[in-house]
Formats: structure tokens, sequence, C-alpha cells
């Protein structure tokens, strides 16, 4: 039976399958700076993982387009 609650992909899977840095990943999303999206791509369990704030998650939505969802932050494996 498949899991329809990992339908999704994660903002690093996302980062990983298109070769970029977390650099180049803050600067389309609109992040000052490297270190906000690299704590979007921590896992769940990490005591510096953050969660996107709205403003940040239509950035992340836009530019995966639609490749990664508010659902992906929140996946229950």
């Amino acid at each position: 039976m498949s899991n329809i609650y990992n339908s999704g992909m994660t903002l690093k899977e996302f980062k990983d399958q298109n070769k970029m840095s977390y650099a180049k990943l803050a600067a389309m999303i609109g992040a000052s700076h490297a270190t906000i999206a690299r704590r979007f791509c921590l896992p769940q369990t990490h005591k510096d993982r953050m969660i996107p704030s709205a403003k940040y998650m239509t950035a992340i939505m836009t530019v995966t387009d639609g490749a990664v969802t508010p659902n992906d932050f929140y996946r229950v494996d």
C-alpha cells in the first residue's frame, strides 16, 4: 500500500536534484542569507530546523513549480 502522505518532495530533495547551492536557493526564494534556506532543508528532528513563513512558502511553491508544498514540511514517515 502506498503512503499518500509522502507523495511530494522536500525542499532539500528539490535543491539536490537541481544541483543548486543553499545561496542560490535562498536568492530564488527571496531569503537574505543561505542559512535560512539551509534551515528549511534540515531533517524534521534537527534542533535548528525552521518551517517557512507564508512569505517563503509562497516563494518555494512558485520556484519549485508546485513540487514542494506546505504539506512537504509536515511529512509523516
